[in-house]
């Protein structure tokens, strides 16, 4: 039986998650030079800005990537997989 279209939907942001989260932990190094503590948007494994807050990285993701496929990972220097909120979920519950 195929997938359903959500379903769909829900693989490839997981997917975009779990990618851009191999991408932070490559990057880690250099962020946590000039952005410990802070928060990363990331989108297509790219660090798209950085944040003092998850909301204020949240409430930006939500402006600038509609098909919120973006996730948002906390920089310091244990690295933590934030999971699903490292994005990629119905926001309007958030």
């Amino acid at each position: 039986m195929p997938a359903k279209k959500s379903e769909k939907v829900a693989i490839s942001q997981q997917e975009e998650v779990d990618q851009n989260y191999e991408a932070f932990v490559e990057m880690l190094p250099k962020l946590i030079e000039k952005n410990a503590n802070r928060f990363a948007l990331m989108h297509g494994r790219e660090v798209v800005a950085c944040f003092d807050t998850s909301r204020d990285a949240l409430e930006a993701g939500k402006r600038l990537f509609e098909d919120k496929f973006f996730s948002i990972q906390e920089i310091t220097k244990r690295s933590v997989n934030l999971g699903f909120f490292s994005h990629a979920s119905n926001i309007g519950t958030i």
